[in-house]
């Protein structure tokens, strides 16, 4: 289970980074919150999906916003965590990730010249290509 990267269900004793980073696909907001300053307001057993549910919920285009009528089609809040199902620390550059292996081999491999075009023959052309 240590091996798992966290998810909607992950408590937040459990979130494995200090720091919590929320993002919306529509809007410019967004932010990184301190793991201890969310267990100090949230508590430490809170869900990871309950925090995102917060973010939203603090968003302007809110699907359960009194404010907004509801839209079939409208606009609705994309918050999330970008860290949620990530294995890797977010901060790691990419040149301390290790190298990765790539499946296929030298079968996979395109040849190093371009196999001879095979010219099409055109109706009522003769046989001997002329």
């Amino acid at each position: 289970m240590a091996d798992e990267p966290p998810d909607e269900d992950t408590l937040l004793r459990r979130y494995p980074w200090v720091v919590v980073r929320f993002a919306c696909h529509f809007c410019r907001r967004g932010g990184d919150v301190r793991l201890a300053v969310l267990a100090a307001k949230f508590g430490a057993d809170v869900t990871m999906g309950r925090l995102v549910g917060r973010f939203i919920a603090g968003c302007e285009w809110a699907p359960y916003n009194p404010t907004r009528k509801p839209q079939k089609y409208g606009m609705k809040c994309g918050g999330y965590c970008p860290d949620l199902r990530r294995r890797g620390p977010p901060d790691l550059p990419p040149s301390l990730s290790g190298l990765t292996l790539i499946e296929g081999g030298r079968r996979d491999m395109l040849p190093a010249e371009p196999a001879p075009l095979e010219r099409r023959r055109r109706i009522g052309e003769a046989d001997d290509g002329g």
